[in-house]
């Protein structure tokens, strides 16, 4: 997963995995950016940075610039 400063103030979803990788618990800033990207499911930051051929922190910085999405706390 990419890096949480503080995932207490990150909303997490234990019962929905990514349905990319797997990974176990998916999160609320990768659900918004799921869905902002038109994912009809909520797909991990690392799986969609790697579609876009990007790192996490760029696909963030591309989240801000261009959607005007900010990460959530914690990020």
């Amino acid at each position: 997963m990419g890096s949480y400063k503080n995932e207490r103030l990150i909303r997490w979803y234990d019962d929905i995995p990514c349905p990319v990788c797997g990974v176990e618990r998916t999160n609320s800033w990768e659900k918004r950016i799921s869905r902002a990207l038109g994912y009809k499911a909520i797909v991990c930051e690392e799986c969609i940075a790697k579609e876009y051929g990007m790192t996490v922190e760029e696909l963030r910085n591309v989240m801000q610039e261009h959607f005007g999405l900010l990460p959530c706390p914690g990020i």
